[in-house]
């Protein structure tokens, strides 16, 4: 049987960000699926009870913590193949797009976006540079090469001269909490002061375009619109939180209660620059909430013609679109009922099983390791 090492770097608990999520859906799915195999989650924290997932699976603490550029490098290229080693690992899967450059061991590699390519202004100076450097290296070097969308295989392929074919696709998705709610009364109260609202959830980041969503939420409020908006999300690299009339800022809020606010809310907003994904869309779906998405880059695939309306933030009138969007949604219950209907529909496409799935046929597919049927 196998050793198939995983880099469970973002294994925070508590904190589990797009790709933390990512990572513990598939990881504790094959875990779980595949007893036959040995497993070793390898992180830069201490061994933390929540991703014990069975008798499969050991922890393994690894210095120096992995938070900073330098290093960065002294953990997937010396800490890393020296745990490799010792565990005789067969396969190494990293979730978050990094590698090592000093092992022989196969790599199965998930790049989820390259936004630090085209708007690298967006992360600090220093990590944008080293994603930069390092990142086309690793998509050459990965044994399997995979990613979220369609929209990131093209974007993986044109920006690194790497064969789009080999690129793997495996989709995030919404988790089973997201369900529709039939009384979002207690939502309400909790979240907006009893008032109806309009939601956004992601972090406080620019790429997010949380000055045109509430440009867009004034335009609506300015043409008679009276529900609120909440906010959901945390800061990133730079704080992003302003006051605002009817806005209330949640800060970060994660599992049951996530589905909770998201599956009252009136539609989620989401009018990102720049997605590799976009996982509150599947969530909003599944949790029959209506979406005012983007037009941009991946978010209008994994919307499949779902969305109450796909708006262009970089356009003009785009605050005018978002506000005439969340009107109607109000004004005209039929499209309403026929926009929950089909996010509902899409949702169905997107599974944390079928994604583990093929996270799990993409480690068959470097030849170290049996798929056990």
């Amino acid at each position: 049987m196998a050793t198939i090492a995983l880099n469970g770097r973002l294994l925070i608990s508590g904190r589990l960000e797009g790709i933390g999520g990512f990572a513990e859906a598939c990881f504790r799915r094959i875990v779980q699926s595949h007893p036959e195999h040995t497993f070793v989650l390898v992180r830069d924290r201490r061994p933390d009870p929540e991703w014990d997932w069975g008798p499969n699976v050991r922890q393994v603490h690894v210095l120096p913590p992995a938070r900073r550029p330098w290093l960065y490098d002294l953990w997937f290229d010396y800490a890393v193949p020296r745990v490799l080693r010792r565990v005789g690992a067969d396969v190494w899967v990293s979730p978050d797009g990094f590698a090592s450059r000093r092992t022989t061991v196969p790599q199965v590699v998930v790049m989820h976006d390259l936004n630090f390519l085209h708007r690298p202004e967006w992360l600090p100076r220093r990590e944008a540079a080293h994603y930069a450097a390092r990142f086309p290296v690793y998509a050459r070097s990965a044994a399997v090469l995979a990613t979220v969308s369609e929209y990131s295989r093209r974007d993986l392929a044109e920006q690194f001269g790497c064969d789009a074919s080999r690129i793997w696709v495996i989709p995030n998705a919404p988790g089973p909490q997201f369900q529709p709610t039939s009384d979002p009364l207690p939502a309400r109260a909790r979240w907006a002061g009893g008032r109806p609202y309009y939601l956004f959830v992601g972090s406080l980041h620019p790429r997010k375009n949380l000055a045109g969503l509430l440009e867009g939420f004034a335009a609506y409020r300015a043409q008679g619109g009276e529900a609120d908006l909440v906010v959901v999300g945390e800061a990133m690299w730079a704080e992003q939180r302003v006051p605002e009339a009817g806005v209330h800022w949640a800060g970060r809020v994660a599992g049951a209660e996530l589905a909770e606010v998201m599956g009252a809310a009136e539609a989620l907003v989401f009018l990102p620059f720049f997605e590799g994904f976009g996982v509150p869309v599947v969530e909003a779906f599944a949790a029959g909430t209506p979406v005012i998405a983007s037009s941009l880059t991946a978010v209008p695939e994994v919307c499949g013609g779902a969305a109450a309306a796909l708006v262009d933030p970089t356009g003009p009138g785009a605050a005018e679109q978002v506000a005439e969007a969340m009107l109607r949604l109000e004004r005209e219950p039929a499209h309403r009922e026929a926009v929950v209907a089909a996010g509902l529909r899409r949702a169905a496409n997107f599974s944390w099983d079928r994604s583990a799935g093929l996270l799990w046929e993409a480690v068959v597919a470097t030849g170290r390791v049996g798929d056990g049927r």
